[in-house]
C-alpha cells in the first residue's frame, strides 16, 4: 500500500481543512446531543461552545507562532517576522484556547445555571474531532512520521518543494486511532450516572499528553521545532504533567489541613 499526498483533494477542497470542518460539525453534533441529554440549557451552552471555538483558534494560530520560534532556536536560524508569520496551527494551543473560552463561558452571564462539572461534556467530544483532523494530517502529507523499515508504507509528501517517497511510519493514523480510543472511553464513562464524579476533562488531558510524548518519536516532519531531540509538543506534554502535579499536591495539601 502507498499513497501520494501531492496534489491530493476531496471535492476539490484540500484534505486537511476538510477533514478538520467535518470533525468539527461531528463534534458540534455530539456535543449537542450530550447537552441535551444531561439536561443542559442547549441555548445557553451553544453560546459558550461558540465563544471556545473562536478562543480555539486564536490560541490554536499564537501557539503556532511560538512553535516558530522554538523551531528557529533548534536549527540556529535567526528569528524573524516571518519566523512568527509563516506557521501554521499547534493542537495544543486549540485545546488551552478552547478550555479557556469554555470555562469562561461557564462563569460568565452567558450561563444562568453554573456547573462546572458540563467541561466533561466538552472533553469527550475533543478527541472525536482530532480523530477526523489527523486523517486529514495524513492525506495532506503534514505531521508526517519518520522513515522505516517497520510498520511502514511509502508515502509521497511535497518537502521544501520537492517530492520526496519515502516509507514512513503513518504516524497521523496511529494519532487518529489513539484519540478513537480515548473517545470512546470517555464516551462509556459519560453515559454512567456518576460521570460528575469521573473528571472527564483530567483523565482526557492526562491520556493524551501522555500519548502525545511518544508518539513524537516517532514524527519525522521538523516544522513543529526541535530542540535537542525535544520537540515543541513534548515540552508542552512535561509542563502539563508538572502542572496537574502541583495542582494534585496543593489539593491533598489543603484537604489534609481541612482534616486537622
Amino acid at each position: 500500500m502507498s499513497f501520494n499526498t501531492v496534489g491530493f483533494s476531496i471535492f476539490g477542497i484540500p484534505p486537511y481543512f476538510f477533514c478538520a470542518v467535518v470533525g468539527l460539525v461531528a463534534a458540534v453534533c455530539l456535543n449537542i446531543i450530550l447537552v441535551s441529554s444531561k439536561k443542559y440549557c442547549l441555548q445557553e451552552y451553544m453560546k459558550v461552545l461558540l465563544v471556545s471555538i473562536i478562543s480555539m483558534l486564536v490560541f490554536a494560530k499564537l501557539f503556532g507562532c511560538i512553535s516558530g520560534i522554538y523551531r528557529a532556536i533548534g536549527v540556529g536560524e535567526p528569528i524573524t517576522f516571518d519566523t512568527i508569520k509563516n506557521t501554521g496551527i499547534v493542537f495544543y494551543g486549540g485545546l488551552f484556547g478552547l478550555l479557556v473560552g469554555y470555562y469562561w463561558g461557564l462563569n460568565s452571564k452567558l450561563i444562568t445555571v453554573k456547573d462546572p462539572h458540563a467541561i466533561g461534556v466538552l472533553a469527550v467530544c475533543i478527541p472525536l474531532f482530532h480523530a477526523i483532523a489527523r486523517v486529514g494530517c495524513f492525506l495532506a502529507g503534514c505531521c508526517h512520521g519518520v522513515e522505516s523499515d517497520i510498520f511502514s508504507m511509502p508515502y509521497t509528501i511535497m518537502d521544501d518543494g520537492i517530492v520526496n517517497t519515502a516509507n514512513r511510519v503513518p504516524v497521523q493514523l496511529i494519532e487518529a486511532a489513539f484519540n478513537v480510543g480515548i473517545f470512546i472511553y470517555l464516551f462509556v464513562l459519560i453515559r454512567k450516572d456518576d460521570w460528575k464524579n469521573k473528571n472527564l476533562l483530567l483523565r482526557y488531558i492526562v491520556i493524551y499528553s501522555c500519548g502525545r510524548f511518544f508518539l513524537e518519536f516517532i514524527r519525522g516532519d521538523t516544522v513543529r521545532g526541535i530542540i535537542h531531540g525535544i520537540s515543541f509538543s513534548q515540552v508542552i506534554s512535561v509542563i502539563v504533567w508538572l502542572t496537574l502535579l502541583t495542582i494534585t499536591i496543593k489539593n491533598k495539601s489543603k484537604a489534609k489541613e481541612k482534616n486537622i
